[in-house]
């Protein structure tokens, strides 16, 4: 596991269809914001095999979810160490300083959103796994929407999620992901359609 950090192992799934994502994509990725990072799992595949230089955004609350967390212990280890998440993101990609620009940003998206667009933030690459509400994700979706370059990557992770406790349509990311899909239907192009959203901005 080249001395990484992970308790959680959720975006294992998907890595062979974000190696076949990036194929089709085919173009330079140099600016990067990934909203919601975990304990940076998608986070060090990129660097391994996407990125070679890049200025990279992350933005959470390192606070986990209740609803992921708990399937394991990982609430019991928040309780013994509220930077128990955090920890493990910063040591996971400290192996990835030398040629990675990590800015992270503490707490909730639809503060600092806002913020990093202020500054004039724009990016290639927007990975939108935050919430799982769907007006979070939709506030999410709207932000990126207005920092995404043209000719830019965003993909959606939890697209269709959902939770066999509570199936109320805000309870879900998918309605605030396809609300975000009605809103800027001409705007984007489909790349991908799974269990996550892969869109190209035009």
């Amino acid at each position: 596991m080249n001395g990484y950090k992970f308790t959680e192992h959720w975006f294992d799934s998907q890595q062979e269809n974000w190696t076949k994502a990036f194929q089709e994509y085919n173009s330079c990725i140099y600016t990067v914001l990934e909203i919601g990072c975990f304990e940076g799992k998608a986070t060090t595949w990129l660097c391994e095999n996407i990125l070679t230089e890049a200025i990279y955004d992350v933005v959470d609350t390192f606070g986990g979810s209740e609803v992921e967390a708990g399937m394991t212990d990982t609430v019991n280890k928040l309780k013994q160490d509220k930077n128990f998440i955090e920890n493990n993101f910063r040591h996971n990609i400290s192996f990835f300083e030398d040629r990675i620009d990590f800015h992270v940003y503490k707490g909730y998206s639809q503060h600092i959103l806002p913020q990093l667009y202020s500054l004039g933030n724009r990016y290639d690459f927007i990975y939108v796994d935050a919430s799982h509400k769907a007006d979070d994700t939709f506030v999410d979706s709207y932000w990126a929407h207005k920092m995404l370059k043209s000719g830019g990557l965003i993909i959606f992770d939890d697209y269709m999620w959902k939770d066999p406790n509570d199936m109320s349509v805000n309870n879900s990311p998918e309605y605030g992901i396809r609300q975000f899909c009605t809103l800027y239907e001409n705007d984007y192009q489909l790349l991908f359609h799974g269990y996550q959203l892969g869109l190209i901005k035009n």
